[in-house]
């Protein structure tokens, strides 16, 4: 359902993608279940990184790929932040729901640049591609922003819906009216097809576990 345009294989041929399409997200969920698998998450994160020094752990992978990608930009990886955020600052993940809270969850747990989307919300096929211009679209601040040159975002008939350096758009956000679902992750060159399937069944496993009725419907590396 989504295709590569030629300029991706020119510019980043060893770049990897997935995409997790699920169905169901506006069924009953457990509120207590999501608490405690965040809980379970943080805890071993802060195990994981019990001296936490962002030298050494910029030359760990995936980050090093992705602050190698966003260092061409002059950018740090946002991801990082996050990771930080929790690490260093004691915060845990924004309650907005679980739809969006497994993402923000396996995200930091993998490393990985995550983006979600309202499947509902797309305007035909879905093609990633790198951007020869500064193409603007409606960030998910509401916010006019300009694509970055030779940046890779995933866009359909309408525009763009995400890219890596400047994230997800408004229009297809995922909100509480959201029925089906589509995870997609940007794996920058140097990150594996299994490292993207771990996040995607990462992320398909707290979903499960929370939202009892929700189905996948499609998974794939490429």
């Amino acid at each position: 359902m989504i295709d590569k345009s030629a300029a991706v294989s020119e510019f980043y041929p060893d770049a990897k993608f997935g995409y997790l399409v699920v169905n169901g997200l506006q069924e009953d969920s457990d509120r207590a279940i999501m608490d405690t698998i965040v809980s379970g998450e943080i805890e071993q994160l802060r195990a994981v990184y019990p001296e936490y020094e962002r030298k050494k752990i910029l030359e760990t992978k995936p980050l090093c790929h992705y602050g190698a990608y966003y260092k061409k930009f002059k950018k740090t990886y946002h991801v990082l932040g996050q990771l930080e955020s929790i690490l260093l600052k004691d915060k845990r993940i924004p309650s907005v729901g679980p739809a969006v809270e497994a993402m923000f969850l396996a995200e930091v747990k993998h490393l990985l640049l995550t983006a979600g989307h309202d499947l509902d919300t797309f305007e035909g096929s879905l093609v990633i591609d790198v951007a020869n211009e500064p193409f603007t679209y409606q960030g998910i601040s509401k916010k006019e922003q300009s694509l970055m040159l030779e940046d890779m975002h995933l866009s359909d008939q309408t525009g763009v819906v995400s890219s890596i350096i400047k994230g997800p758009d408004f229009r297809t956000r995922i909100t509480k009216n959201t029925q089906n679902g589509l995870y997609f992750i940007y794996g920058v060159p140097g990150v594996t097809e299994e490292q993207i399937g771990e996040e995607l069944q990462t992320i398909a496993a707290y979903l499960s576990q929370v939202i009892p009725k929700v189905t996948v419907q499609d998974m794939k590396v490429f």
